[in-house]
This record gives structure tokens, sequence and C-alpha cells, in this order.
């Protein structure tokens, strides 16, 4: 009798111990997308000329989403959806621009982070191949995307302000 308790109590403390340890694993999974969580909330970028705007919300724990537009004068000139997801150890950032690239998704992929600056690649699409985000103050997003345009290399820059 006492063998069997002896045997059900380490049998539990290790049952327990197997648990925590899984616990671990999983809140270590998404510790890339954790360092974008600064992105979620509301960013605008008003001008004289244009009113832009990029809203970002957290989907679950490995997802974000976002929406960008741009209007002039009264017209959405631009609109995208973006989806920002850690899969594994990979960071995909997908964009759906309307009207652009017949409506289907691009994905681009987390290159190594410097510098606070998170930079996503796709080498294979046209333009743009690069698109990057860096919060260099409080409450401020500048983010460019760059690549190759009519044989040239471009790069255009975006800053917004958290809204208030």
């Amino acid at each position: 009798m006492k063998k069997a308790l002896i045997s059900c109590l380490i049998l539990t403390f290790f049952s327990c111990k197997k648990e925590v340890k899984q616990t671990e694993v999983l809140k270590k999974n998404y510790e890339k997308i954790e360092q974008l969580q600064w992105l979620v909330g509301n960013w605008t970028n008003i001008t004289e000329k244009k009113q832009s705007f990029e809203n970002w919300q957290k989907a679950n724990d490995s997802t974000l989403k976002a929406h960008s537009y741009t209007i002039v004068e009264n017209d959405t000139v631009f609109a995208e959806r973006i989806t920002l997801q850690q899969i594994d150890t990979t960071v995909a950032f997908t964009v759906v621009a309307y009207n652009e690239n017949d409506n289907k998704p691009v994905t681009f992929i987390l290159k190594p982070t410097n510098n606070n600056i998170s930079t996503f690649e796709n080498l294979k699409h046209d333009f743009p191949s690069k698109i990057s985000y860096s919060n260099p103050v409080k409450d401020s997003i500048h983010a460019w995307i760059e690549g190759n345009m009519d044989n040239e290399q471009v790069k255009v820059d975006f800053y917004y302000k958290r809204a208030e």
C-alpha cells in the first residue's frame, strides 16, 4: 500500500512538472510578435493634402491585424488590409492592397531585427520588396517601403502619430 501511494505521489509530481514546462514553452512561442505589440492602436498622418490612417488590433496571441487607408479630397485613394502573424519562429506580414495585384495577398517575412527596426522582405515582389517599421519616439511610427521601380531603387517614407 505504501509503495502504491509513493508511486502515485511520484507520478503526480512528474506530471505536474511536465505541465509547467509545456506552459513555459507556449509562452515563449510568440516572443517575436510580442515585440511588435507597440503597433496596436490607431495611427494618423494628417496634412492639408491628405489624411492617412493605420489601425492595428490584436487578433490573438500570435496575430495582429490592421487596416490602412489614405484619403485625398474625400476620396479613398489607397486602402489595404494587413495580417501580421507568427507561425513557429517565422513572422509573416501579409498585405492585401485593394485594386492592386488582383486583390491577392502578398507576404513579406520578418528579417532579423536591429536598431528597433522591423523589416519584412519579399525580394520576389516588384514593389515594394521591403517594408520597415520603427518606433523612433513614443507614440510615433516611421514606416517605409523600398524596392525597384523602373530600374531605380525607390524608398517611400510614412510618418504616423498615435491618434488621441
